[in-house]
């Protein structure tokens, strides 16, 4: 993260500052780059590293140790960056109440060194310093009564991973307490973990007994797991004769339907209904519809009649003609 924050030319912390002319920057917006913000970073850390490991040298001094050093680089918006890159410094761990971190000594050292060969390098890296002050992961919880986990400190990635997938964090701070739920655990079930799984994984991590409530609370929600499955399905097929459904079933010109059995007497599709309609009468099945209550729809046939006479005549210029003894 300090490696990046020093490449990095976004002076993320001018974010929702005004500027000269009264217009503030969103911190991903345009406006916060500056060219010369990775090389005043290095400036400052390098005052600051250079500094006794007594000493916290303020704003004031840094900037004026930095204006005997670059002269040519003073004003305002230098004055801005040096303030802004002790702001982030410590933000990001690298200084403490104005002094540098021992791992930002070594950082310092490591960028000096850089055109140095690896092997005439006799300093400890700062990763290797930083390490060192940092607590180990854990591989084991306290589960408690009360269907909560205590994790006094940070767990290794896999057991961070499990426990944050069967449960939700409650509270945080110097320990991290975990609260199994019904919810949490339906959760780590749907991402493909098994009851026996989940209770195997708890014991063997757990530095107490697993209580009785966890392990009914586990097995009750893994039995209504999955009962009700959902499908998709666009149309389906009902026939009072299975052995026709499993004709049409075997049948390999009807697999692009996408066809499966529901009940005996039932077959859905993932096709729409005037798809499946067609599709089966071209492989001369013969289907009907059927509406939502189960009663049979059937299409009627268009009634072709002729023209009456008079209109047939009329469209061809000439007149109906008289038919004898129209009188009777």
């Amino acid at each position: 993260l300090a490696e990046a924050w020093l490449r990095s030319p976004r002076v993320a912390s001018l974010g929702g500052i005004k500027d000269s002319r009264g217009r503030s920057h969103p911190v991903l917006g345009e406006g916060l780059d500056r060219r010369s913000a990775p090389e005043v970073r290095l400036d400052v850390l390098g005052v600051l590293a250079a500094a006794p490991e007594s000493i916290a040298p303020d704003e004031e001094s840094v900037a004026a140790r930095l204006a005997w050093l670059r002269p040519r680089r003073q004003g305002p918006a230098y004055d801005e960056l040096v303030s802004s890159a002790l702001h982030e410094a410590a933000r990001l761990g690298l200084t403490g109440r104005g002094a540098p971190a021992p791992h930002t000594r070594a950082l310092v050292e490591e960028l000096d060194a850089e055109d140095t060969p690896l092997a005439e390098r006799d300093k400890t890296s700062a990763g290797e310093l930083l390490a060192a002050e940092m607590p180990e992961p854990l591989e084991t919880i306290l589960v408690q009564g009360d269907l909560t986990a205590v994790a006094p400190g940070p767990l290794v990635p896999q057991l961070a991973r499990e426990l944050a997938l069967a449960a939700d964090v409650e509270s945080t701070g110097g320990a991290t307490v975990y609260r199994f739920t019904e919810s949490s655990i339906r959760r780590a079930l749907d991402a493909g973990r098994g009851a026996d799984d989940l209770i195997a994984l708890l014991e063997r991590r757990s530095s107490t007994e697993l209580p009785q409530p966890l392990r009914y609370l586990v097995n009750d929600v893994a039995r209504r797991h999955g009962r009700l499955r959902i499908g998709t399905a666009s149309s389906y097929l009902r026939c009072d004769e299975p052995t026709v459904l499993d004709e049409l079933a075997g049948d390999r010109r009807a697999a692009d339907l996408n066809l499966f059995r529901l009940a005996p007497t039932v077959i859905a599709s993932r096709t729409t209904r005037p798809v499946l309609m067609n599709r089966l009468a071209e492989l001369g099945y013969h289907p009907v519809a059927e509406s939502a209550d189960g009663t049979v729809q059937l299409s009627g046939t268009a009634v072709r009649r002729a023209k009456p006479v008079s209109a047939a005549l009329a469209g061809r210029g000439l007149e109906e003609p008289t038919a004898p003894n129209a009188e009777l």
